[in-house]
């Protein structure tokens, strides 16, 4: 697997928006920029990007400030400008499918009809790149997916929210130092071990 030389967080641009359960992405990748003193600039109208330099290698972070169905026009866009191959980003993002405050990695696959994700796969024609569902669910019965997703987190789901926040630094660090696939596998092992960590919360919350 490549170096990740991009990472993307998925969310709807707007204060109306910021803190519903489809700005997970958002607000993962601002948690990062926040504890790394990264600021966030304009680029073209069309996102916010900031960068962060690992061993010597400028990463760039990005936040598609189109909405969640045409993310995948400003991915595809900076990938181009900055000739950055799809297999070497690294996309954070909301799912319902996962209960709250837990969260899994995957190297590739569909977009699991998360509108954001199938944009990214049709704009760069390539679903084999790395990423982080963030779980937001499960998804109550009866109820529309949109209508969901785009619904706050109540009060008493705040501390689940936080927690996984927390860990989002360490996570992002270990994937940028170590590449994706030697990263997961060491936060596997804190899930196993229980390592003196931020990562050692995930024995709750990481899924395989």
């Amino acid at each position: 697997m490549n170096m990740i030389k991009l990472i993307a967080g998925l969310g709807n641009p707007g204060g109306k928006y910021s803190n519903t359960r489809h700005n997970f992405g958002f607000r993962a990748v601002d948690r990062f920029a926040q504890v790394k003193n990264l600021s966030w600039k304009n680029w073209n109208d069309t996102a916010e990007i900031t960068s962060y330099t690992v061993s010597e290698r400028k990463v760039l972070i990005v936040k598609p400030m189109t909405f969640m169905n045409n993310s995948g026009i400003v991915i595809s866009s900076v990938l181009k400008y900055y000739k950055i191959q799809p297999s070497e980003m690294f996309l954070l993002y909301d799912d319902y499918s996962i209960p709250l405050g837990q969260y899994k990695f995957r190297t590739s696959g569909s977009s699991g009809g998360h509108n954001g994700i199938n944009s990214v796969i049709n704009q760069t024609k390539f679903s084999d790149f790395p990423r982080m569902k963030l779980g937001m669910g499960p998804l109550p019965a009866g109820a529309k997916i949109i209508d969901f997703v785009l619904s706050f987190f109540g009060q008493g789901e705040k501390e689940k929210v936080d927690s996984v926040l927390e860990q989002i630094p360490e996570i992002l660090d270990t994937v940028l130092e170590l590449g994706f696939d030697k990263a997961v596998s060491k936060i596997a092992n804190a899930f196993h071990k229980g390592i003196n960590s931020q990562m050692s919360k995930a024995r709750s919350r990481f899924c395989l």
